[in-house]
């Protein structure tokens, strides 16, 4: 494929004192060999060696600053970012975090085949410090798992949009979400775009024993509540009547996870609470994408 034809990703990478994991962050994005990558940098403000790390890769940046004063959440830097950003499809990347090999390929390919789709995010994968996986996470989350009050498992890491959604939600993230502001993302997002799945891991997260999500466990879930009561009370009464009867029909999960996807989608009532899946497939024969429903009870292999 002519190489001029892959459209612009920006990726943010926001650091505060990860002088262990930052550059192993910058280079996943790095080592992908996208020809038509914008990769920013905003440190924000760190005190151990960070930014010397950082600087290492100035030449290969599309924008990178120092960020005076520290702020209380990674958001400000990200939105620090994105302001500086020209890209077509954006993505952010958390300084301990990283991108699978190839992902921003796959990426492409989805937004290139599909116009429709205007966000879509993958497997959930999960590293330790050591950069090991961990788990890697089958289970889906979408529209109505997120109204009834099962929202996390749509990775950050794994999630990618265009500038057009990101633009009708209002160019940046909610600083009403300082933590999770993934949740409060995606609330803003169900309501402008249909949400895609891609049948493939894209990034990893690292998970830490200092994450927030294990130290105030409490605090960061309640902006999953907050973010559930602000969709529920956007949502018309038919959306909420739907999600209901998607709440019953997880009481009967191990039957109907048993339900092939084909099927599935020929069901009238289950055809509504589908997620709509995008696959490779025919590999030999390139990177042919195709698109169905899936069962949203089929959490295990394969998807």
């Amino acid at each position: 494929m002519d190489e001029k034809k892959y459209p612009k990703i920006s990726v943010v990478i926001q650091c505060f004192n990860r002088a262990g994991y930052i550059a192993e962050s910058i280079e996943s994005v790095l080592n992908q060999g996208y020809p038509n990558l914008e990769l920013i940098v905003i440190d924000d403000d760190s005190t151990d060696e960070s930014f010397e790390i950082i600087s290492r890769y100035k030449d290969k940046l599309a924008y990178l600053e120092k960020w005076p004063g520290k702020r209380t959440s990674p958001i400000y830097a990200f939105n620090r970012g994105f302001e500086k950003s020209t890209g077509e499809i954006l993505y952010s990347l958390n300084d301990k975090n990283k991108l699978m090999p190839k992902s921003l390929f796959a990426v492409a390919e989805v937004f290139m085949q599909f116009p429709e789709v205007e966000w879509v995010t993958g497997i959930g994968l999960l590293i330790n410090k050591d950069g090991f996986v961990t788990n890697v996470i089958p289970v889906r989350k979408d529209f109505y798992e997120h109204l009834i009050g099962f929202p996390w498992a749509i990775q950050h890491e794994s999630t990618f949009w265009r500038r057009s959604l990101w633009e009708r939600t209002g160019s940046k993230f909610d600083e009403e979400y300082p933590w999770a502001f993934d949740a409060g993302t995606w609330r803003k997002f169900f309501f402008e775009a249909k949400l895609y799945h891609l049948n493939t891991i894209l990034g990893a997260y690292r998970k830490l024993p200092s994450a927030m999500s294990s130290t105030r466990k409490d605090e960061f879930y309640t902006y999953y509540a907050k973010a559930r009561a602000e969709m529920r009370a956007r949502c018309s009464t038919t959306q909420l009547m739907y999600a209901e009867l998607y709440r019953i029909c997880r009481w009967f999960k191990p039957i109907l996870r048993n339900i092939p996807d084909r099927v599935w989608a020929a069901l009238p009532f289950f055809n509504k609470l589908s997620h709509t899946s995008l696959a490779f497939k025919d590999l030999n024969m390139g990177t042919k994408l195709v698109m169905y429903k899936r069962n949203p009870f089929r959490t295990m292999f394969p998807w």
